[in-house]
């Protein structure tokens, strides 16, 4: 939970200073991708937040399209469903961490009080996300126990689709407002090496197995053009990675979504 004191109009009109240099600098191009609800100009190029957040989307849209289709006694696509979701949740929750302990305390420091209402809307909303992401977590898990009671697996496999579709919802109202006005923030008192080194900080600690399944995952969805704008703006290790990845875990997305019916 974020605990820095609200800044007062007054504080802030007397202490603040502009981070960022005004808009005299080259901006880059920001990346624009399907489902983004925007992308504040400015000298941050936060393009890997916005491929995180087109993951987040497309899985949460696999898993609503899946959910209520496989047979309540395939266990093995239950059991497959259940890993994928916890790699998901994983991910999701390593994300958002590393906004509440290093980005929106970082914010808070150099915010108006305006600024400061959206950001706390941001951890608010994490908190919404985290018991749906639990409710879930329980669903896949129940059905990927076998039960000879099918009829009350049946009951568990609406719910489930239910609430994955409510969590998809959320999510995503979570990631727009974030793209449409906490990357804003950004942009106005975040320098390009300090978003950088906020970038190492999420990376810490992943692994090359976490990678290998990760890389190919960011950037399934995308159409030819979305691909290269990504794949160009990456380091050539991770362009490597994905390629590494790539023919296992489209075999594994084809058997965990087998029942998708799109």
């Amino acid at each position: 939970m974020i605990t820095t004191t609200p800044t007062t109009t007054a504080a802030y009109s007397a202490a603040h200073t502009t981070t960022v240099p005004a808009a005299d600098l080259a901006y880059p191009v920001q990346l624009r991708l399907p489902g983004q609800a925007g992308a504040p100009e400015g000298p941050v190029d936060p393009f890997m937040m916005y491929v995180i957040h087109h993951f987040f989307r497309r899985e949460l849209a696999d898993f609503a399209a899946c959910v209520p289709h496989p047979p309540v006694d395939d266990i093995a696509t239950w059991g497959a469903l259940a890993e994928r979701w916890s790699l998901f949740c994983e991910t999701l929750h390593h994300h958002h961490t590393g906004e509440d302990e290093v980005l929106w305390p970082l914010l808070l420091e150099r915010s108006n009080p305006a600024e400061q209402v959206v950001i706390y809307a941001m951890e608010a909303e994490h908190e919404v996300i985290d018991p749906l992401m639990a409710l879930c977590t329980a669903g896949f898990l129940r059905m990927a126990t076998p039960d000879p009671d099918f009829g009350g697996c049946e009951r568990i496999r609406t719910d489930l689709a239910s609430a994955v579709e409510r969590t998809r919802v959320v999510l995503g109202n979570h990631l727009a407002h974030e793209e449409g006005e906490a990357i804003a923030i950004v942009q106005r008192h975040m320098t390009p090496g300090e978003w950088t080194d906020f970038e190492k900080k999420m990376g810490d600690g992943s692994t090359l197995r976490e990678a290998l399944t990760l890389a190919p995952a960011m950037l399934a969805g995308l159409d030819d053009a979305d691909r290269a704008a990504v794949l160009t703006r990456v380091p050539t290790a991770l362009r490597v990675i994905a390629w590494l990845g790539g023919r296992r875990f489209w075999r594994a997305h084809r058997r965990t979504f087998f029942y998708d019916p799109r």
